[in-house]
C-alpha cells in the first residue's frame, strides 16, 4: 500500500454532505488516516460559485495512481458531480491527487504531484496541518518550508 494525499473540496449545494458522502466512498478503497479541518475559500482560477470547503485527506490505498484518478472520478459522479463538467464550473464535489508516495507521474490526464498544489492557499494549509513535514518529490522541500515560502 502506498501513501497518498488526495485534496477534497465543494462549493455547491450542500458542500458538508457532498464531503461526508465523498469520504464514505473514498474508504471502500483507502485507508484514511488523518483528515485535516475544513476551510472556507472563495474560489479560485475562475471557478464558478460560492464559498468552498476544502480540506486534505491522508491515506495508503493499493491502486495504482491511474486506477485511483478513476476511482476519484467515480466518487465525484456518485457525490453528484456531471461526468462532462465544463472547467470552472461549480461542483459538488473535486477530489484530486495530489501526492501518490514519492512519484512524480506527467501524463496527459496525469500529473503528480499537482501541478498547482503548491500555489494553492487551500491545499497547502491543510496540508500544513496534517503534514507539515512531507517533502515534495520534485521540488525536495517540507510542506512547511513551502508554505513559509
Amino acid at each position: 500500500m502506498v501513501k497518498i494525499y488526495i485534496s477534497i473540496g465543494s462549493n455547491k449545494g450542500d458542500r458538508q454532505k457532498h464531503i461526508v458522502d465523498a469520504l464514505k466512498y473514498l474508504q471502500q478503497y483507502v485507508f484514511i488516516l488523518k483528515i485535516s479541518s475544513f476551510i472556507v475559500t472563495a474560489p479560485v482560477e475562475n471557478v464558478k460559485g460560492g464559498y468552498f470547503l476544502n480540506g486534505v485527506v491522508e491515506g495508503k490505498t493499493a491502486f495504482r495512481p491511474q486506477q485511483l484518478l478513476s476511482f476519484l472520478q467515480q466518487v465525484e459522479v456518485n457525490v453528484g458531480r456531471e461526468v462532462f463538467h465544463k472547467k470552472g464550473d461549480e461542483r459538488e464535489i473535486d477530489l484530486d491527487i495530489v501526492f501518490y508516495g514519492t512519484k512524480v507521474i506527467k501524463r496527459e490526464n496525469l500529473v503528480i504531484p499537482h501541478p498547482r498544489y503548491s500555489g494553492r492557499e487551500f491545499v497547502l494549509t491543510p496540508l500544513l496541518e496534517i503534514a507539515p513535514y512531507l517533502i515534495d518529490p520534485v521540488t525536495k522541500c517540507s510542506i512547511n518550508k513551502l508554505r513559509k515560502e
